[in-house]
């Protein structure tokens, strides 16, 4: 889903009213933000175009135990690959990748870019992560079993 929003600086007050862009923000998933500053008349304006999920209940964590022992594998080395490249950027692990779209990736096999648009939130992701985690998924199922 997407939406813009207009956040008005406030000259009486020197700052801007965000509080409706703030709660926004709060209540929805945010994808990606595109931000814009607007002077126009004297009035100033940041104009925010806003990709966004409308955000759901909690209902858990994924159901790990449901997998073949492939699969959780394959959850593994994914989840592995995702700390490691959160640690090397200084980041949350969970900013790049949720564990419920770990597994819902495990769940859905992609085998191309086009398959990530199945997958919740990550129809953005695909461009940057799609090949490292179709190789991923592909050498668990290549590997020689015990």
């Amino acid at each position: 889903m997407f939406r813009l929003m207009l956040v008005r600086f406030n000259r009486d007050t020197g700052e801007f009213d965000d509080y409706d862009f703030n709660k926004f923000c709060k209540e929805n998933s945010v994808i990606r933000i595109e931000k814009e500053f607007i002077n126009t008349d004297g009035n100033i304006y940041y104009s925010f175009f806003i990709e966004y999920h409308e955000r759901r209940e909690r209902v858990g964590k994924p159901d790990v135990d449901s997998l073949s022992d492939t699969e959780k594998e394959q959850y593994e080395r994914l989840r592995d690959w995702r700390n490691e490249l959160a640690a090397s950027e200084g980041i949350p692990a969970y900013i790049i990748m949720y564990n419920s779209q770990l597994f819902d990736i495990v769940k859905r096999q992609p085998q191309s870019m086009g398959d990530f648009d199945a997958i919740k939130g990550m129809k953005s992701k695909a461009g940057k992560y799609g090949e490292q985690i179709i190789k991923l998924l592909q050498e668990v199922l290549l590997e020689p079993k015990e």
